[in-house]
């Protein structure tokens, strides 16, 4: 694993098991078993860092929805599967919490992200409330995860993604 990426997974370990609020480059230096002076050799600051946490989340996101739509899926269902599977992880909701919390100009990256996925799943033919059904949903369960709001076991979270499959093919 290169050594940014073991700076990233450390920042995400932080703010999971400290909060958003104790992330600090010392913390994450910490985390990382790294000197303060090797963290900032590769992220001269703090936003620097978060910067590079979302768009590492982002490019690992649009990966696993293109590794679905690779296996057959259409974008939509990809969507799906790639939301379960990033919920299993940390990153996409420590990303959007050090976001949120630090410097939201850093959602501008989401927003960006959305208008590709958006115009994605545009192009096949579903309803639109399909599409919202979807995204809807999806996000949901990120924001659940994010701020710990009532927890949907991985149990539940299949069943809703089974129902989610199951409308798409009465669509």
């Amino acid at each position: 694993m290169s050594k940014k990426l073991d700076l990233l997974k450390a920042t995400s370990r932080v703010i999971s098991d400290s909060g958003v609020n104790r992330l600090t480059l010392d913390a994450v230096a910490q985390e990382a078993n790294v000197s303060k002076g090797g963290l900032l050799y590769h992220y001269a600051t703090k936003d620097e860092l978060i910067k590079a946490l979302n768009l590492h989340v982002l490019e690992n996101f649009r990966k696993l929805i293109e590794k679905h739509v690779a296996t057959g899926s259409s974008y939509h269902e990809a969507y799906i599967l790639a939301t379960l599977d990033s919920l299993k992880k940390d990153d996409v909701t420590t990303s959007l919490l050090a976001s949120i919390s630090t410097n939201r100009e850093l959602l501008n990256l989401w927003r960006e992200e959305y208008k590709y996925i958006n115009e994605k799943l545009s192009k096949e033919d579903y309803k639109i409330e399909y599409s919202l059904l979807v995204k809807s949903v999806c996000h949901g369960l990120w924001f659940s995860d994010l701020f710990h709001f009532e927890q949907i076991d991985h149990d539940d979270k299949q069943k809703l993604i089974n129902y989610l499959f199951d409308l798409l093919k009465e669509d």
